[in-house]
């Protein structure tokens, strides 16, 4: 009797051709999903982890080549603040992996962010007093706004980004607070928010915004806009002008993340479900940054692209922590 019947060729191509089928309905939808991003920032080397900024980068095919946590992992910040649209999951489709890989990605996001949060004792009301006892010597503090369209402050963090210097302290902090800036001048524009807050070791602080930023770059596939710290303040920017996207009617939300890790992060405004008047606070008290006290900055937004942005349930899904401002 043969080993391969002429059945069981069948059902084996049959198989295949489905398998076929479904990589190419993913990787229509991979493509459909596609999503621009810019972002910028740096370490000033003042974290007692030992050592500079370990993210960022420009990767020439598209994408961001890096990020992620600096140091060897997480050594516990408390965390206060959140709140959220519910339960999600980080990130879109496309990119090297794929749209199912981009999702098996941001579960893993969702499961260790959340993981994490248990363990440090949750967010929002209930780290309050944990806050209160920690006698740590840095905080970090992240602002999360979902703006109505806003080309403007598109423009204004790529010039930003353009013109500004991460390798240096002082360009930091200056980058840093025109960020803040851009975003204090379209008040009118703000939908939704979250501002959360982390203290204790330097580098457990550096080590928390990076988090937070890798939260925020998961949300896209196309990093169109960089400036990352290459010790050569001639060659960090990049910008990439053949990026394309269908427009559809219902998109209209720019989402904007900044977070910041100091020594001193003075006039924070006290933990509680975010506000404007919350996220102006925050936005005041980091643009304020000592170029001295600083740890670690980073600034992410998307869509990056001219004229496009995300509809409500995109937002929703991407970014589950912000609330109704």
């Amino acid at each position: 009797m043969p080993i391969f019947t002429q059945r069981t060729i069948r059902g084996v191509l049959a198989f295949l051709a489905m398998l076929a089928l479904v990589l190419a309905v993913l990787a229509l939808l991979g493509h459909a999903a596609a999503q621009s991003g810019g972002g910028f920032g740096g370490s000033t080397g003042g974290s007692s982890g030992g050592g500079g900024y370990s993210g960022g980068g420009y990767s020439g095919g598209g994408g961001y080549s890096g990020g992620g946590y600096s140091g060897g992992g997480y050594s516990g910040p408390i965390i206060v603040g959140g709140g959220g649209f519910g339960p999600g999951y980080y990130g879109g489709g496309g990119g090297g992996f794929g749209l199912f890989g981009l999702i098996i990605f941001g579960l893993v996001i969702f499961a260790v962010v959340g993981f994490m949060r248990r363990s440090l004792g949750g967010g929002g009301a209930r780290g309050l007093g944990a806050l209160g006892g920690v006698s740590g010597t840095a905080q970090a503090a992240s602002v999360q706004l979902l703006l109505a369209e806003g080309d403007e402050v598109k423009r204004d963090l790529q010039r930003i980004a353009q013109q500004g210097d991460p390798d240096t302290n002082e360009g930091l902090a200056r980058m840093l607070q025109e960020a803040a800036l851009a975003l204090l001048r379209h008040p009118e524009r703000w939908v939704y928010g979250n501002v959360e807050r982390a203290q204790g070791p330097a580098s457990s602080a550096d080590s928390q915004v990076g988090a937070w930023a890798t939260e925020a770059r998961a949300a896209f596939t196309e990093q169109t806009t960089s400036n990352y710290q290459n010790r050569d303040p001639h060659s960090g920017f990049a910008h990439r002008g053949d990026y394309t996207f269908q427009k559809d009617a219902g998109d209209l939300y720019l989402a904007v993340t900044i977070a910041v890790a100091a020594h001193a992060l003075g006039n924070l405004p006290p933990a509680g479900v975010t506000t404007a008047a919350e996220a102006r606070e925050a936005l005041m008290a980091i643009s304020s940054v000592n170029p001295g006290d600083l740890i670690r900055a980073e600034v992410v937004w998307s869509p990056d692209a001219e004229g496009e942005f995300l509809s409500e349930d995109e937002a929703i899904r991407k970014y589950p922590k912000l609330t109704k401002l």
